[in-house]
């Protein structure tokens, strides 16, 4: 699980990185469909069930949370040179 929160993470930072928020809703709907499906696979109660779906919602947002950050910060300094 560990793997699949970095890859949440890692996947949130690059969609916050280079594409809008357009982008973002589809890849929550998807992140949706799988974590329910894995949670069925693997037999989850319905209680783990929403953990598992919070949890996995949470990460790539806040990921591309900083991805936005991310994305602003660089986009300053780059005109900061411009204007020096």
């Amino acid at each position: 699980m560990l793997f699949a929160a970095i890859a949440l993470a890692l996947v949130g930072f690059v969609v916050g990185v280079v594409f809008r928020f357009k982008v973002l809703l589809p890849i929550l709907l998807l992140l949706l469909l799988v974590s329910i499906i894995v949670s069925v696979g693997c037999g989850f109660g319905f209680g783990d069930s929403v953990l598992t779906v919070f949890v996995a919602q949470t990460i790539i947002q806040s990921s591309y949370f900083l991805g936005l950050v991310a994305r602003a910060v660089f986009s300053a300094t780059d005109r900061m040179r411009q204007i020096l």
